[in-house]
């Protein structure tokens, strides 16, 4: 295991020893716990920005984003990321070929 060294403000201390005093956890495993997760919502975020903008398949998302493919198929429902051909779009061709 590794070490790294960082400053914080006195905000933030204040509320890592608050979720150490929640959890009964010392500093050190309660900011593994904290980074592990904000590491894996990043990798999240930026899976499901490639995915909105194109750049990516699903499964390719769900690869980079450590999610099954359902799971990543879920994340993208959530978010509103339109994958393919919907019904609305189905409807909006329809209403197109019938003008």
């Amino acid at each position: 295991m590794k070490t790294i060294t960082t400053r914080i403000s006195e905000d933030l201390l204040e509320k890592l020893e608050e979720i150490e005093r929640e959890e009964k956890a010392d500093r050190a495993a309660v900011i593994r716990r904290l980074l592990d997760k904000a590491v894996g919502n990043w990798k999240v975020e930026k899976a499901l920005d490639e995915l909105r903008e194109g750049r990516t398949t699903l499964r390719t998302a769900a690869r980079k984003a450590d999610l099954t493919y359902v799971e990543m198929l879920d994340r993208a429902k959530e978010a509103g990321i339109q994958l393919g051909y919907t019904a609305e779009d189905l409807r909006d061709d329809l209403a197109e070929l019938e003008e």
